[in-house]
Parts: structure tokens; C-alpha cells; sequence
């Protein structure tokens, strides 16, 4: 929201700088974003009165006009056609500096024309850089003294401010004014009002007014205006409506535009004579009923959407636009002046169907006053008399569901010291809110009765006035006391402290931790299509946000595929990373969450260097990473078995296994998979429960000593086809019983179109120790020829 600070002084007379307005603003709650300076491109032009003008004696488009600058007389000569005695206009005098069309600055100088003499100029809005308007010399209000800087007429200050939805009672000049008397304590006054009305017209016996939702507009007035002329809003009130944000449009619309931003109640005008039957009707549209609003589309409404009618049509959506049937136009000659109050809920729910947000349906979003509607009309039509003349009917024509009496409010001394921490005595609380304009009655012992005024929305509750003690007594005098910290005796929970430690030591493998969301959509499942998990199984949201968050996770695979993806399309190819969270699942009437750890890698394995080739991350990385976890969490027996994951690639994926138990899965995301991503690079991922983990944790581990004597080591290469997996020669070979066999671990795997398609021949190296003595080399021999004798014997 925008403020002029000239505006602003209309209301409170405030001396303090701009900095220290905004810094006032800002302690009250306030935030100042920006403030910027409107500065004139003109120097040296004053208002002067034209005192004497008359025809130049050897031009006839020219005058010789004499002015009064408020201190001396000057002649010039001038070929506006509205130049004549009596007007004030703008006047450059000599050595004052405008700016021209191209931005470059020139100075006034004495000239002769057609031989007469002129010392200075008067000035139009296009020669000045304030409007295109050309079409003769400025005209200033009678008002306005001679001698005054037109610059400083025009410069302003304007405060850039974000309000918070709670703040919805300072979204108007007056409402900014209330906050800067309440933490400075300078008084400020409501705009003055002096209203010409036509007493042998009632407004009553022009318009009737029917509201048949009275929750929704619990209060309906209007006033209205015969004879208005329509034209250009003056230059005061278009530099106020630009300064804060606004276009002008023409004198009625600018006028409810401006009253709005002034009082914070948005008014709206209609051309009474496109208003049907003299009838004004609030109600509820039909389902599918089209109505066509000022911007010009089409809208299709709900039962639930408002409706402001005459007798036969629909004129204006409540509270957020106006209608183009009814619009004040060119031809318009008189006008229903409506202020109402609406349903703040009412107003979002048609807004955000519709998707249309206006200055009006912001305010009434966080709920307007609704004891300023009279206010707000009579302002509006002294101002359209006063620019626009016309005839006010005498009266307000008003509908009303119930009184609208301050809210009343209890509050506790003693609770407000406690909660913010200091002793505050009666009078200091009353002072504020007094200043606050909240009436107050002390009982004498803790409690202090208060009458809450109607503009303030957001007070309620007790809680809600000592909030606005200490935003007024200012955060910043509150003093910091020790905190008193006593903690539980309640010890983590197992999972907690297994889900911290399963974090430090993916970290310490290098790995990046990734957060995402429990909520998946549609998109992302059809990037998977084959999933495990039935659709019966899923947990589904009763009512998303969005259809793309519409149901709980039941792996964080989906989650960390749109993390790939993501960084994939902003040229981050080389990802490493986990995750750990909950998936959740529905058995039944039975609805289960679990904690899983999910590893991710894609790209290069490890950062470029000269030296060595670059080399993508494969599936055996990501078994290293798990074994490693595993090794270091003292898992027995683990082991890594044939899966059939549809999303995983067939020949690159496993199952991990501890015994019998399955603990997780392991593989390459599937090719179709990739190709629906639109990601090129292959994709491994790793899944783990960390319950049934954290069960197959040992509670103790017993040591061993390291071994005293030395070990011998034989390699044994066997021939196998490509369809039998590594892991059963592991198992055949701890399968036979060996008194010294310690280790046996896979060399390497060596293919060659010599050794023939579909075969390979695998190395493995075996480790033999004697823990009474150095093993002798003909036991070696002798048992590693029974072991390899025994695989071949028994494959």
C-alpha cells in the first residue's frame, strides 16, 4: 500500500522526517518496505494571479497579461486562450529552470515578443512535465496563495508499507494516521464534511433498496446524486490517486477511489438511470448465471456468489467489481452512491473461485468498519459536488440486520504483565488505550473492562488487547528476563535417536540431505506407472490444495525423482543425496507410518579432475554406500538378492536382506522410466525401513582381538555363464566347512569375445589364517583345493 505523505498531514500534524515516520510505522507492527520521493523536473515557478490581461496589440493570438506573484507585478505575454483577470495559474519567472520534452533543462530568460516585453512565463501542465494536458495555461483553486512553490505543491513523500491480513483497519490514510497518533501521541481528526443537500428531494423516493442475504451484507446504504458532469478529475486529486497506486479514470470513479484509500470503505457509483425499476436488490446468484464485469470478461457464477440487481439484471458482483451495464460513462447524469458491509468469507470464496481480485474485495477480505458507511458517503458526495456539481437528495437510504455496537473485552492486569514480562501499572495501560481509541474501565482490583471500536477487526480476546499493549509500548522497551528452563524427564524415542544417527552417517558418506513433500499427485505416479503398492493401499487428502498433492507417499522415491528432475532442468547433472522420512499406508481400516531412509545418485560419482577420467555413479557405488551403513550399524548376515521392482531396472536391482528379513531395495531406475522423466542419465536409488533396521540391531557387539599371525592368500578364476549370479559362488563357498578359510572376496570379472557371448570369467581371491600359528603353506593348499573342488563338484 502506498501513502502520501502530504495526504497524510491532512490528518495528523506530524513534524518528524520521513525516516522516522517509517521507523515509528515499523516499531508499531507496520513494516516500511521503500520510501520514495516524487521530485518536480521544474524549478522557480510560483502561483501568481492574473491581474490585468488584455489583446497583444500586434498579434491576435497572443495576450499581455499582468501578474502578481504575491510580492511583485510582472507583465508577460501568453497565447493560452484561457489566460483572463482572475485566474491563478503557474508562473515561471526569470531564471526558472524547466525541463523540455527530451529531458534536457532549460532557463527562463527576459524575451521580446512582436515587440512587447515579457519577464517570465505562464505555464501549462504539458510545459511543466505534470500532465499531457496542453490545452491552455493551469488553474489553481482561488485558495491556493500567491507566491507558492509549485514544486513543492507536487513533490510528495510516499511510504511503500506491507500490511499483514490482520491489519486490514490500516488499509486507508486515516487508518495509517490512527497508528502514528497511537505511537507518537499526536492527535489526528477525521476529513472535515460540509454537505449541500436538496431537502425537497429525498433519496428514499428515488432508489428502494431490498437486501435478501442479510448475513452476507448485514448493511446496505446509498445516497444519491442528480445532475452530476462528468469530465477530468482536478490535478490534486489525480496526483493523489497516481501517488498511491491508482489511474484516474473520470471524477465520480476517482472520487469513490479516493475516499476508499482515504477511510478505508469501498464505495461504488452506478448510473442511476441504467438502473431498472428504481430497485436495488442484494442477493444470491443463480448456479451458471453469466455476468459481465468492468474489466470486460464474462464471469460464471455460483448460488454462493453475491449479487448487487435491479429489478431485472444483475449490476455488480458484491464487493469485488461493478458491472459494464451500468458503468458511469460520458452521458452519465446522475448516480446511486452505494457503501455496504460484507461477509469478509463471503468475499474470499466468490474472489478466489473467480479469480478476481480487486482494491475492493482486499479490504472487505479482512473486514471493513461498519459504522464509517455514512461517513464514507457523505465524504464522497461533498467531493462529487464539489468537482462534478450535482444535486444530493436529501437522505441515506439504508438496510441494516442489526445494530452494530462495540465489541466488549475483558482483560487482566495480571496477565498482562505476566505474558510480556513486566510491570506495567494501571495508568500506563490506560493510557494506551486511550490512544488506541478503545474505551476503558478499570474495576479496581485486576480487570480492566474495554469497548472494542468496530473498525478493529482483529481484536477479539484478551490475548489480542495485550498484543496491542506491547505493540504500542513498543518491543523494544520491553526488557529480556532470564528463562527459567526445566527439562522433561522423558526420555527420545528410539526411533527419533535411530533416524539421528542413520543422518550422520549417510552425511559422513558424502551424501546431501533433500527434504520433500508427503503429498504426491497424479504427474509424478504416471512418471512411475508401475508401483508395488495397490491403489487400495493409498492414503488419499478428502480435500488437496491441489490435485498434485492430493495423496500420502508410499515411498520417497517419487519425491526424489522430482528432485532430479528439478535439478536436472537447472543444469545440476551430478546429484547425491538421501532422504529420511515417512511413507504412509492404509491396510484396511488400519492406516500405517513408517520411517524409511532413501539414497539417490545420479551423474558423476565424483568431482572432475585433470588427472583421472571422469566416471559416472553406478550400482555399485550405491552398494558400497549400503554396505557401509550396514557394516558400521553391525548388521549380521546381510545379503543381497534378485528383486522384481517394475520401476527398477530388471538385471541392475536387489533386494537387501538380513537373514531372512527384508530391510530394503537397491537398483537402477528403469530406462521407460527415465525416458518419462525426460532425464538421459541413469538414476540409482536405495530404499530402507528403518523399523525393521533398527529391530536387527544388535544391543551388544562383542570384540575381537586382531589377529597375531599371518594369513596366505590364493586366487581361484572360474568360468560361469552371465545368468549366474556372483552371490551363488559366495554361498557355495561358505557352504563347505573350512577351519581356516577367513575371507573370500571377488577380484574381478573379465568378458571377451574370445571367452564367447554369454560367459564370463570370475576371479576370486581367498584369505586362509591359523590363529594358534603361521599357517603352513601345505594346509593352504590342501584346503583351498578341497573348497574349489567342492563348488565345482556341487555348483
Amino acid at each position: 500500500m502506498r501513502i502520501p505523505l502530504s495526504w497524510l498531514k491532512e490528518y495528523i500534524d506530524i513534524q518528524l522526517s520521513p525516516s522516522q515516520i517509517a521507523k515509528s510505522l515499523t516499531l508499531a507492527g507496520l513494516e516500511v518496505d521503500s520510501i520514495d520521493t516524487i521530485s518536480m523536473p521544474f524549478v522557480g515557478v510560483v502561483v501568481a494571479k492574473v491581474i490585468e490581461c488584455q489583446k497583444h496589440p500586434e498579434a491576435d493570438n497572443l495576450k499581455v497579461a499582468t501578474v502578481f506573484d504575491g510580492s511583485n507585478t510582472f507583465q508577460v505575454v501568453c497565447a493560452a486562450p484561457n489566460c483572463r483577470p482572475g485566474i491563478k495559474s503557474a508562473f515561471a519567472r526569470i531564471d526558472a529552470t524547466l525541463t523540455d520534452e527530451e529531458g534536457k533543462k532549460f532557463k527562463i530568460k527576459k524575451a521580446k515578443l512582436r515587440g512587447v516585453e515579457s519577464f517570465g512565463m505562464l505555464c501549462a501542465h504539458d510545459e511543466l512535465g505534470l500532465s499531457k494536458d496542453d490545452a491552455g495555461i493551469i488553474e489553481f483553486s482561488e485558495h491556493i496563495k500567491e507566491g507558492t512553490d509549485v514544486a513543492q505543491m507536487y513533490a510528495d513523500t510516499v511510504f511503500e508499507i506491507s500490511l499483514t491480513p490482520n491489519l486490514g483497519h490500516c488499509s486507508s490514510i486515516i487508518g495509517i494516521a490512527r497508528e502514528l497518533s497511537a505511537s507518537t501521541e499526536i492527535p489526528f481528526h477525521l476529513p472535515r464534511i460540509a454537505l449541500n443537500e436538496n431537502s425537497e428531494m429525498p433519496a428514499a423516493k428515488s432508489v428502494s433498496v431490498k437486501v435478501q442475504n442479510l448475513e452476507k451484507c448485514p448493511r446496505y446504504t446509498c445516497r444519491v446524486i442528480h445532475n452530476v458532469i462528468i469530465a477530468p478529475s482536478p490535478d490534486w486529486l489525480k496526483s493523489r490517486l497516481e501517488a498511491s497506486g491508482m489511474r484516474p479514470i473520470n471524477n465520480i470513479v476517482d472520487v469513490t477511489n479516493y475516499v476508499m484509500l482515504e477511510l478505508g470503505q469501498p464505495l461504488h457509483a452506478f448510473d442511476a438511470d441504467l438502473l431498472q425499476g428504481n430497485t436495488i436488490i442484494v442477493k444470491n446468484a443463480v448456479t451458471g448465471e453469466k455476468f459481465t464485469t468492468l474489466d470486460g470478461k464474462e464471469r460464471c457464477l455460483d448460488q454462493e456468489d453475491l449479487l448487487i440487481c435491479d429489478q431485472n439484471k444483475a449490476v455488480a458482483l458484491a464487493g469485488i467489481m461493478g458491472g459494464m451495464n451500468s458503468e458511469v460513462g460520458d452521458k452519465t447524469k446522475n448516480i446511486v452512491l452505494e457503501a455496504a458491509n460484507f461477509s469478509p468469507s463471503a468475499i474470499r470464496r466468490s474472489s478466489k473461485r473467480l479469480g478476481l481480485i480487486s482494491d475492493a474485495s482486499k479490504r472487505f477480505e479482512r473486514g471493513t468498519d461498519p459504522n464509517i458507511l455514512s461517513l464514507a458517503l457523505d465524504r464522497a458526495a461533498m467531493l462529487i459536488q464539489q468537482i462534478a456539481g450535482g444535486h444530493v437528495l436529501s437522505g441515506i437510504v439504508e438496510v441494516a440486520a442489526h445494530p452494530f455496537p462495540k465489541k466488549k473485552v475483558n482483560c487482566r492486569l495480571s496477565r498482562i504483565n505476566k505474558l510480556l514480562g513486566m510491570q506495567m501499572s494501571v495508568s500506563e495501560v490506560q493510557n494506551i488505550f486511550t490512544r488506541l481509541e478503545i474505551a476503558s474501565k478499570w474495576d479496581g482490583h485486576d480487570i480492566f473492562h474495554t469497548e472494542v471500536p468496530t473498525y478493529r477487526n482483529d481484536i477479539n480476546e484478551e490475548v489480542d488487547l495485550i498484543e496491542e499493549i506491547a505493540r504500542i509500548y513498543g518491543y523494544d522497551n520491553i526488557t529480556s528476563s532470564s528463562v527459567h528452563y526445566q527439562s522433561s524427564s522423558i526420555p527420545h524415542h528410539p526411533i527419533f535417536q535411530f533416524e539421528r544417527e542413520i543422518r550422520s552417517r549417510l552425511i559422513n558418506e558424502g551424501l546431501q540431505e533433500f527434504l520433500t513433500c508427503d503429498l504426491i499427485g497424479p504427474t509424478i505416479l504416471d512418471v512411475i506407472k508401475e508401483t508395488e503398492v495397490p491403489e487400495s493401499s493409498w492414503v488419499r487428502v478428502l480435500n488437496p490444495t491441489s490435485v498434485e498433492q492430493s495423496v500420502l507417499r508410499t515411498s520417497l522415491l517419487p519425491g526424489l525423482l522430482q528432485v532430479v528432475k528439478y535439478n536436472w532442468d537447472h543444469q545440476t547433472q551430478d546429484i547425491a543425496g538421501f532422504e529420511i522420512g515417512r511413507i504412509h499406508l492404509k491396510n484396511g481400516n488400519e492406516y500405517i507410518e513408517q520411517s524409511v531412509a532413501a539414497i539417490v545418485l545420479s551423474g558423476k560419482s565424483k568431482t572432475h579432475f585433470w588427472g583421472d577420467k571422469d566416471q559416472n555413479a553406478d550400482f555399485f557405488d550405491l552398494k558400497g554406500i549400503i554396505e557401509n551403513l550396514l557394516n558400521e550399524l553391525y548388521i549380521p548376515e546381510v545379503s543381497f538378492k534378485s528383486n522384481k521392482i517394475a520401476a527398477l531396472h530388471s538385471g541392475r536391482q536387489a533386494g537387501i536382506f538380513s537373514g531372512k528379513v527384508e530391510i530394503g531395495s537397491i537398483g537402477e531406475l528403469h530406462p521407460a522410466v527415465l525416458r518419462r522423466l525426460d532425464v538421459p542419465q541413469r538414476i540409482l536409488f536405495a530404499e530402507i525401513n528403518l523399523h525393521n533396521l533398527m529391530s536387527l540391531r544388535p544391543q551388544s557387539v562383542q570384540m575381537q582381538q586382531l589377529p597375531v599371525f599371518p594369513g596366505s592368500e590364493r586366487d581361484w578364476t572360474i568360468t560361469l555363464k552371465e545368468s549366474i549370479p556372483i552371490d551363488d559362488i559366495f554361498r557355495s563357498v561358505y557352504a563347505v566347512t573350512s577351519k581356516h578359510l577367513e575371507n573370500v572376496t571377488l577380484l574381478d570379472i573379465y568378458r571377451s569375445e574370445k571367452l564367447g557371448a554369454g560367459l564370463k570369467n570370475v576371479t576370486f581371491r581367498f584369505f586362509y589364517r591359523d590363529n594358534e600359528k603361521t599357517i603352513a603353506q601345505e594346509i593352504v593348499d590342501a584346503e583351498h583345493a578341497h573348497i574349489v573342488q567342492s563348488i565345482i563338484c556341487n555348483p
